[in-house]
C-alpha cells in the first residue's frame, strides 16, 4: 500500500513538472527571422525584418556578419526560420529580378539558382521585403 501512495505521488510530481511553461518565447506576428548560408563554409547569419512592406538591404543586415569578406556578402541559400502564417517575403537584386519567395509553405530558398551545386554568390546587392 505504501509503495502505491508513493509510486502515485513520484508519478503526480512528475505530471506537474512536464506541463508546458507559460513563459514560451514566440516570434512576433509583426516579424520575420530569416537566415543566409553559405553551405561551402559552414557561415551563416540571422536577421529579423518587419512584415510591413519595408525594404531591408542585405549589406545593412549582414555587412558585418561572418559571411562578408572585402565588401561582398557570399551565400548559397536562405531559409525562413520564425514566421507568422500568411508572410510572403521576396528577395530580389532589383524590383524586376526576383530571386524567390519565402513563405510558410516554402521555407528554403537556393540562392544561385543550381539545386544541384552549392554555390556562393554575391548577395550584398540584394533585398527583402516582407508582407501578408
Amino acid at each position: 500500500m505504501i509503495f502505491s501512495v508513493v509510486s502515485s505521488l513520484a508519478l503526480l510530481a512528475t505530471s506537474v513538472v512536464a506541463l508546458p511553461s507559460g513563459f514560451v518565447a514566440r516570434q512576433s506576428p509583426n516579424e520575420i527571422t530569416f537566415t543566409i548560408i553559405n553551405d561551402q563554409t559552414g557561415a551563416q547569419a540571422a536577421a529579423t525584418v518587419p512584415i510591413d512592406g519595408s525594404v531591408a538591404a542585405f549589406q545593412d543586415l549582414f555587412g558585418t556578419s561572418s559571411l562578408a569578406s572585402n565588401g561582398r556578402i557570399l551565400a548559397t541559400s536562405s531559409q525562413l526560420i520564425a514566421f507568422p502564417q500568411g508572410v510572403d517575403c521576396i528577395i530580389y537584386q532589383t524590383t524586376i529580378d526576383v530571386i524567390g519567395h519565402l513563405t510558410p509553405e516554402h521555407t528554403y530558398l537556393d540562392l544561385d539558382g543550381n539545386p544541384n551545386a552549392a554555390i556562393p554568390v554575391d548577395v550584398s546587392g540584394d533585398h527583402i521585403t516582407c508582407s501578408f
